[in-house]
């Protein structure tokens, strides 16, 4: 009956804590969930958990979550890491934060370089604490009462979870049944990977030698089964059952039976209650003290809310220890949650939040932390007062700072319900603000947004400070129609008091806001134009906007001086962000006019500071421009890494817009990859896949994915439709010609092979005259192949001839490659056999040193059609390396270390270690120094 460390009918748990336990310390990590009522003993199955891993040579980090702590940021995490980080040298110290300094405020150790980094950097740079933890020996973390984590601590947790079978880490959490349900908790008790361990009630024989150990005496058979009866076999109450009995001399005989029943679980709070009456009031103090400030706090600082002298305060934990209210350690901790609930339920609403309010008073004149201090204010009765209001707005900014935003929501609604004194208002509105944006928490954010609305009208200034990130946000989280109506009215606003640079940027704001609205408002920017220092950020908003109105109507010539003069030195704008989208679209004007070493040098600037702010949306944003460089360079490999990685990290950051942009740059590249199932997926996750395209800004890339992919799989009917689709929408949202652009080669082959060659060679000569326009080598070479199968006989070769001369000697490899196999073919369609081989051998040299699958295996076909012998495709070397593991490598030949190679691309050590294996395989070399060589082959 009796299991190891003498837990009753607890072995099944017992063994597969102990199995867990033996799998950590062999690097396979998981995880474990204790879950049952309050009493079925999971906190005792927590501490057997503890002592074995010890035993076993784990270092044990625990945790528990408690009521006032819920809203406090990182509160597990904290508990978890801080003892462990505390035994450290400072040399060891270093290395464990190395490349993990966004984990520095989270911890409470303070920020490394003053950087505000964002949910995202931290739970990916805390992972690398544990993991670094980890290195040195196999860890248990051991988190009590889960039920009341805090959410920044379980956003961890379920961040960590899918990597700890790469670690020697188990998890190990204990939750009540019955309680409010956690949403965060909820995410880590549904992954498969989670083995739940729920305790059962003890049996009747069970529940017997329980309370016959505590009498010292047997039981009779009746007086036994009502104790079963009353106690439903909960530990707990089993115990306290046997408790009071003892107290109370009754014997376990058929007399005492009824006695029993008066004892009844219901009973449990009224039972502590009149334990603790029994004792010194200075005790009942202490308890209720104990049960305001929370489990381990200091004991001073309970005897003195308590009213009493240090010595008093000592005599009477002693007393609760003694009757079993405290346990017996050291520390002021209540013997079970329950006994606490108890004594803090019997306090009237008004004492408790007096006593709140107190204990935030007495936490502030010792110097706690604000979210120390917050934490009480959170439970306590809003009064009007204004350190209140400052210390909550001072936790919460904190908690931003620390990349808790839902805790920064918790402190800043409670400021708001305060009230703060005018002064404040924009500060706490704002705060609450970014931290419902950046939690994705649209409560708040339909709180707070017209809060901050009112705010602006009366107080116009702010509209200075608050007007451009508070559209920013508002259209990030899709609210794009209220955005264009407060941008509209602010502009207004700013140019009637004379503010044009302020007038300007929200103008500039509302025009990029513009092209998502069904019925865009119009909006003309040319009176500010004159009137605008250039070198400003308004300024560089304009040379960024005037970019952008040479790709809809000029050429690039313009554009890329526009571009640069909006980056200005050192990619300026990306520190400036005057407007939603004017560095990233300066940036893409350089890609689309060729001046691809300016774009790739911009946004190696903008991934440092997206870096230097722990900021994994602008890292998102980084990625996706280098990937777009990479593919005008014509390295589909890299395009494609770099595009998967800023996908994943807008998706993570929750930021839907930018997973689709960047989704559908990935899309276009996936195709030339000849990976066709991979892309429509992208189209299925959009809810693109079929039916129409929306109207919409959002979705203008994925449309030409669609386009292209239908064209691909041989559906020309649906191609033109498509085709025709994108361009009445791109007209209708003021895109210009760019789609009818991008998409020509394949609307016009779609439009060619539905018999509709009129339409076709309309199609062809429109996107032709608007490549030659922009005259970018890139986009005419592009729109001459779009042309060319509308011409006859030798109009067609000269046209792709050209296409091919064009860009020559041009960073568009990618673009050459297409345009040297569409005239081998042209030229084989036309019986030119021999002449065609040439074009057709570099074509696929070219292809496959771009990645072109898709294109490669054209080639080859086509040569194979001049009735040359060729080989089957298939990739060697280089080529063969996956878009990740050509990645690692490149980083490994770099001198990067795994662990830097890792922390850089947000993956695991040993997702590095089997990509460099993988790697080595394929290059048919044994090591990390033959990389660099191999590479270049």
């Amino acid at each position: 009956m009796a299991a190891s460390g003498g837990l009753l009918e607890r072995q099944r748990e017992l063994s597969a804590i102990a199995a867990a336990i033996e799998a950590a310390g062999r690097s396979e990590g998981g995880a474990l969930a204790i879950e049952g009522e309050a009493g079925l003993g999971k906190t005792s199955l927590m501490v057997e958990a503890r002592q074995d891993a010890e035993e076993a040579g784990l270092w044990v980090l625990s945790g528990r979550g408690t009521e006032l702590e819920r809203d406090f940021p990182f509160a597990i995490a904290r508990q978890l890491l801080e003892p462990r980080l505390g035994l450290l040298s400072a040399a060891e110290r270093e290395a464990l934060f190395e490349g993990a300094g966004a984990a520095r405020g989270a911890l409470g150790i303070g920020p490394d370089d003053g950087s505000t980094p964002d949910t995202f950097s931290v739970l990916h740079a805390l992972y690398w604490v544990v993991a670094g933890l980890a290195e040195r020996r196999p860890l248990l973390l051991a988190v009590d009462d889960a039920h009341l984590a805090d959410p920044a601590s379980l956003d961890w947790l379920t961040f960590l979870l899918p990597r700890l079978e790469e670690l020697p880490v188990l998890l190990l959490l204990a939750r009540r049944t019955g309680e409010e349900e956690n949403p965060g908790l909820a995410r880590i008790l549904g992954d498969s990977s989670v083995e739940q361990l729920v305790p059962a009630p003890l049996s009747p024989a069970a529940t017997e030698a329980l309370i016959e150990a505590t009498l010292g005496k047997p039981l009779d058979s009746g007086f036994a089964t009502a104790c079963h009866e009353v106690t439903r076999g909960n530990p707990f109450l089993v115990k306290q059952l046997g408790r009071e009995l003892a107290a109370q001399g009754i014997a376990p005989e058929p007399g005492g039976v009824d006695l029993v029943h008066t004892l009844a679980p219901e009973r449990v709070a009224q039972m502590v209650l009149a334990r603790i009456a029994l004792l010194p009031i200075e005790a009942a103090a202490l308890a209720r003290s104990l049960a305001v400030l929370g489990d381990d706090s200091e004991q001073t600082l309970v005897a003195e809310l308590a009213g009493l002298e240090p010595e008093v305060g000592s005599r009477a934990a002693d007393a609760l220890r003694r009757a079993s209210v405290l346990d017996a350690a050291e520390r002021l901790q209540f013997s079970h949650p329950l006994v606490r609930n108890a004594i803090y339920a019997d306090l009237a609403t008004g004492e408790r939040a007096r006593a709140h309010a107190e204990a935030a008073t007495l936490l502030q004149k010792r110097g706690a932390a604000p979210e120390r201090v917050a934490t009480q204010l959170l439970v306590s009765e809003a009064r009007g007062d204004r350190n209140a209001v400052e210390v909550l707005l001072r936790a919460g900014q904190q908690a931003l700072d620390d990349g808790a935003p839902r805790s920064a929501v918790a402190y800043l609604s409670r400021a708001l319900r305060e009230p703060p004194p005018d002064e404040l208002r924009v500060d706490v509105v704002g705060n609450l603000l970014s931290a419902a944006i950046r939690s994705v928490d649209y409560e708040a954010l339909a709180a707070a947004v017209p809060e901050m609305l009112r705010e602006l009208k009366r107080d116009h200034a702010a509209n200075r400070r608050w007007a451009i990130p508070l559209t920013m946000a508002m259209a990030l989280c899709g609210r794009f129609e209220e955005a264009a109506d407060f941008l509209k009215a602010a502009a207004e606003t700013a140019a009637g008091e004379g503010d044009v640079q302020s007038a300007f940027q929200m103008e500039a704001q509302l025009r990029t806001i513009a092209v998502i609205l069904p019925s865009p408002p119009q909006v003309d920017l040319q009176p500010y134009i004159d009137e605008i220092p250039p070198d400003s950020p308004a300024g560089r908003l304009a040379a960024a906007i005037e970019a952008r109105a040479a790709v809809m109507n000029g050429g690039a010539p313009e554009a890329i001086a526009a571009a640069k003069r909006a980056l200005g030195d050192g990619a300026v704008i990306f520190e400036e962000e005057p407007e939603i989208a004017a560095a990233l679209m300066a940036v893409l004007t350089l890609v689309a006019a060729d001046a691809i070493d300016a774009a790739g040098a911009a946004a190696d600037r903008a991934l440092k500071i997206a870096h230097r702010r722990n900021s994994s949306t602008e890292l998102g944003r980084g990625y996706f421009m280098r990937g777009l460089v990479a593919l005008g360079r014509g390295d589909l490999v890299a395009a494609e890494a770099d595009l998967r990685q800023a996908s994943d990290l807008a998706r993570l950051a929750g930021v839907v817009p930018l997973v689709m942009m960047f989704n559908g740059a990935l899309g276009e590249v996936l195709i030339e990859r000849d990976e066709l199932e991979a892309a429509e997926g992208i189209l299925r996750e959009a809810g693109v896949a079929d039916g129409p395209v929306p109207a919409n800004g959002m979705f203008a890339l994925l449309g030409i994915v669609r386009v292209h992919l239908r064209f691909e799989r041989g559906e020309p009917t649906g191609a033109a439709e498509d085709h025709a689709a994108l361009i009445a929408q791109g007209e209708s949202l003021g895109f210009g010609p760019g789609p009818i652009v991008m998409a020509s080669p394949y609307g016009v082959h779609a439009l060619i092979a539905a018999g509709r060659a009129e339409e076709a060679a309309s199609l062809a000569e429109s996107a032709l005259f608007f490549g030659r326009r922009w005259g970018a080598p890139g986009t005419v070479s592009h729109t001459l192949r779009a042309a060319a199968p509308t011409r006859s006989g030798a109009g067609e070769i000269e046209a792709l001839e050209e296409a091919v001369s064009v860009v020559d000697g041009t960073p568009r490899r990618l673009q050459r490659a297409h345009a040297l196999v569409d005239l081998g073919a042209s030229l084989r369609r036309q019986n030119q056999r021999a002449r065609a081989r040439e074009p057709l051998r570099e074509g696929l040299k070219l292809a496959r040193q771009c990645g072109a699958v898709r294109l490669a295996k054209r080639a080859q076909q086509e040569l194979q059609a001049t009735g040359e012998t060729v080989r089957r495709y298939a990739p060697i070397g280089v080529e063969s390396l996956t878009p990740s593991e050509r990645r690692v490598a490149e980083l490994a030949a770099s001198g990067m270390t795994n662990r830097q190679i890792a922390q850089s691309l947000f993956v695991t050590v040993k997702t590095v270690e089997a990509h460099l294996s993988a790697s080595y395989d394929k290059l048919d070399i044994s090591s990390r120094r033959q990389l660099a060589d191999a590479l270049a082959r």
